[in-house]
């Protein structure tokens, strides 16, 4: 019987090859999009999930509340924090601490007469110790966590730089030397990072070098809780028995009165760090969200259009489930035949889809920058998902025009008398066709709002000039080397501007602190500092609107302010705060004189509001150099840059990145959101235009003969044209009036993450709406206008 049904479904699709392939084609489109988005889905939501007790590892964070009402987040924490708690609460099962994305220049001494190897690690470096290796899992080559770090001198490197330095993974015992300075003897090789964590290190140092490597500021940056610094990860392993609400009041329990009224630790889950923007977060479970609704939306256009296209068949099969009823076929069985013929349309498309991601997969990589696989041996819950996605498909798509079709009444099929279920089959049609394309016209919508926020937030002013200034990290900061570098640099008519500095105006750092004016009290507000020489203003364009430029000096302070920290003072004319007396706790506790006022700058992505800012020098800060070149003469630039630095600098490498590159990596996310909508809505578009195309040629085979008649008395193309499409566009334009609003709230509820948007225009809407009855007439136009100008004479014969 199985057998018969497949046998007799074969044959129907067979003899319906165009109805066939539209349905493949469609189904297998919608389902490869959904394979690739649950792909996406899966790959942020097993972050850090693989380590052995995940579930009791815990990340500490802070706030700082603010007088004001303000809260600012902290990824980061103090390194004193994790041998604290563990003094203060010992049932704690282990602490341990990473000092991650540090930059070292690295040498890897050779043989006699063999020239220097040499290796630039940009934020690639960490320090830890055997606690971080006893709580997050790596896997070890050679050495262990236990003896790896027990010198200071100690270095543990992954495979993959053991390949690079020294061309093999035999690796231990072998030296490489950071920065000309500091020897450190290879005790460990780890396995290669895997993608799925953002705890991310290919050389790891021992805890204990940082005071060997930062002997000014090591006995601060270990014992003091005031010394703050994103990159300090602290992680807690706690028993079952202890939850976090109690460690948190401990930790607050340590702070003194004044320390604990504004700063506040929290302990956020290990699988929470990769979704948690306030913590830079890399992506928001929000976002995930919204791409499993469009991965299923593009499923259900997909679907739609089956429905749509079977139950428009229903008219023509109704002889054929007549005869079938007359021979003593039950509905069941009926019924069971149509579900069989869907099955194998979901089977055909789902073998597509299949392939077509396997195919692409390298491409979409590149393109989504991820690291996606399709491994059918190792990844179980994709075997489960496609296999269950053909099934809810083959339910989804088939159940109602199968329920439709096995209900015709045996006399009334056989004389073709099926009108009062062809009516409602057409309602549900109609209705379908509008849900379809409210989602694609939602979709089209939702792709240009952010196209244009996109953008705006990499066009938008900035405050500063980011065009033409390269970025070089800065490997030492002695003033005779940086001022002879200055010097030689400028020879170079390409060459405008050099600054030292820490970083460029807007970045990724988050120093800043409290502040102190005149007199007063320590302020309510955080003042957030940039520390650069004198050539700072003029090298990244900050516009000087009252005073002047600071000098370079590292004893006497002095400051340039922004407009909204004159703002926050209360100080209404820019003029009035030139000469006072400014103190920056993040700096010094020694006060220094106000200079000049500029222009407000975004010293952060758009997503924030612009902040009270201060710049100064402070030399022993200095990571890089920012050198504003000709962008006519980029290339000439760029070799005397290398050339000099070669010159200056030859234990080093030479690395260089422009700073409108650096900007625009602030918004990953929203490039990766624009891609994968854009691409859905196209694809959604592309779905709906078939499904669109089967029906207008269904609906012209059963208007043939009426087609015909009006053309004999005299009907012209464009009349049959516009009779045959109206109805179409009709219920385009009830999807338009639908979607609008659904589309207006959506998209306003994502402009608000941001502090700097777009405002959303009435003709985004109008435009939308226009691309989609466009998109529908050419679609419709095509197969009404081939029915229109066939020869009614053959239409007629053949009825």
């Amino acid at each position: 019987m199985i057998k018969n049904y497949f046998k007799i479904a074969w044959r129907n699709l067979y003899k319906h090859k165009f109805y066939t392939l539209i349905n493949v084609f469609g189904l297998s489109l919608g389902m490869a999009c959904s394979i690739i988005l649950f792909q996406f889905i899966s790959y942020h939501l097993s972050f850090d999930t693989y380590h052995h007790n995940a579930k009791s590892l815990y990340k500490v964070v802070e706030q700082m509340h603010l007088d004001d009402g303000t809260t600012l987040y902290e990824k980061g924490a103090p390194m004193v924090l994790a041998r604290a708690i563990k003094a203060e609460l010992p049932q704690i099962t282990d602490a341990g601490i990473l000092v991650q994305k540090r930059s070292f220049t690295i040498a890897v001494p050779q043989n006699a007469g063999a020239e220097k190897k040499l290796f630039y690690e940009k934020e690639n470096v960490g320090f830890a110790d055997k606690h971080w290796f006893n709580m997050l899992d790596y896997n070890w080559l050679s050495g262990s966590a236990q003896t790896a770090f027990n010198d200071p001198d100690n270095a543990v490197i992954t495979q993959k730089l053991a390949l690079k330095y020294f061309g093999t993974t035999d690796a231990v015992g072998r030296v490489i030397r950071l920065d000309s300075k500091h020897n450190f003897k290879v005790t460990g090789i780890l396995a290669d990072n895997v993608d799925n964590t953002d705890f991310k290190c290919d050389m790891f140092l021992s805890l204990t070098a940082i005071k060997t490597i930062y002997p000014d500021v090591q006995k601060d940056f270990q014992e003091s809780w005031a010394w703050e610094d994103s990159r300090n990860v602290v992680f807690l392993q706690l028993p079952a028995n202890l939850s976090p609400k109690t460690v948190e009041a401990a930790i607050t329990k340590l702070l003194d009165k004044d320390m604990s009224k504004v700063f506040k630790y929290l302990l956020q889950p290990i699988n929470e760090v990769h979704f948690d923007g306030r913590y830079s977060g890399v992506i928001q479970k929000s976002l995930l969200t919204t791409l499993g609704i469009v991965g299923l939306l593009l499923i259900v256009i997909a679907c739609v259009n089956f429905v749509n296209m079977a139950t428009a068949q229903s008219f023509k099969r109704a002889k054929e489930i007549g005869t079938r009823k007359v021979l003593g076929s039950t509905p069941t069985a009926i019924f069971i035949q149509f579900i069989t013929e869907t099955f194998l349309i979901v089977f055909a498309a789902g073998i597509m889809a299949v392939l077509s991601v396997w195919i692409l997969l390298p491409v979409l990589n590149s393109w989504l920058q991820t690291t996606l696989t399709f491994n059918w041996g190792h990844d179980k819950v994709l075997f489960v998902f496609i296999a269950l996605a053909m099934f809810v498909v083959t339910l989804a798509a088939g159940f109602y025009p199968a329920l439709i079709l096995s209900r015709f009444k045996p006399v009334n099929a056989l004389k073709n008398q099926v009108n009062g279920v062809t009516r409602a089959a057409g309602f549900s049609r109609k209705s379908l066709i509008v849900i379809q394309n409210v989602i694609a016209q939602v979709l089209i919508i939702g792709t240009i709002i952010i196209t244009m926020q996109v953008r705006f937030l990499k066009t938008a002013d900035l405050g500063f000039n980011k065009t033409g200034i390269v970025m070089l990290p800065l490997p030492d900061f002695d003033k005779s080397k940086t001022d002879y570098f200055r010097n030689q640099l400028l020879a170079n008519p390409a060459i405008s501007a050099v600054s030292f500095c820490y970083r460029a105006p807007s970045s990724t750092a988050d120093k800043g602190g409290s502040i102190k004016y005149e007199g007063r009290d320590w302020e309510k507000f955080v003042g957030r500092t940039l520390m650069g020489d004198a050539g700072y203003a003029k090298t990244f364009g900050l516009r000087i609107i009252a005073g002047r430029n600071i000098a370079e000096a590292d004893s006497a302070k002095e400051y340039l302010v922004n407009e909204q920290l004159v703002k926050q003072l209360g100080i209404k004319n820019p003029q009035q705060i030139i000469g006072h007396q400014f103190t920056a706790g993040d700096l010094t506790d020694k006060p220094g004189t106000i200079v000049g006022v500029v222009k407000d700058f975004h010293a952060k992505s758009l997503y924030r509001a612009i902040e009270p800012s201060y710049v100064s020098t402070f030399r022993t800060q200095y990571q890089y150099v920012g050198i504003r070149i000709d962008i006519r003469n980029h290339a000439g630039a760029i070799a005397h840059i290398q050339k000099t630095w070669q010159s200056v600098f030859p234990e080093n490498v030479f690395e260089y990145r422009f700073l409108d590159e650096q900007i625009n990596d602030f918004y990953q996310k929203e490039d990766l959101l624009n891609k994968l909508i854009t691409s859905s809505a196209i694809i959604a578009i592309f779905i709906s235009c078939l499904g669109l195309l089967g029906l207008i040629t269904q609906l012209t085979i059963q208007r043939t003969k009426e087609i015909g008649i009006r053309k004999v008395l005299g009907a012209s193309v464009a009349t049959i044209t516009t009779l045959l499409s109206v109805d179409f566009i009709k219920l385009v334009l009830i999807a338009i009036v639908i979607a609008t609003p659904i589309a207006w709230f959506t998209m306003s509820k994502y402009l608000q993450d941001f502090a700097y948007r777009i405002d959303i225009q009435w003709w985004v809407f109008a435009l939308a709406g226009i691309i989609a009855v466009v998109i529908a007439f050419v679609t419709v136009s095509y197969q009404s206008i081939k029915a229109a100008t066939a020869n009614p004479v053959n239409s007629l014969r053949n009825e």
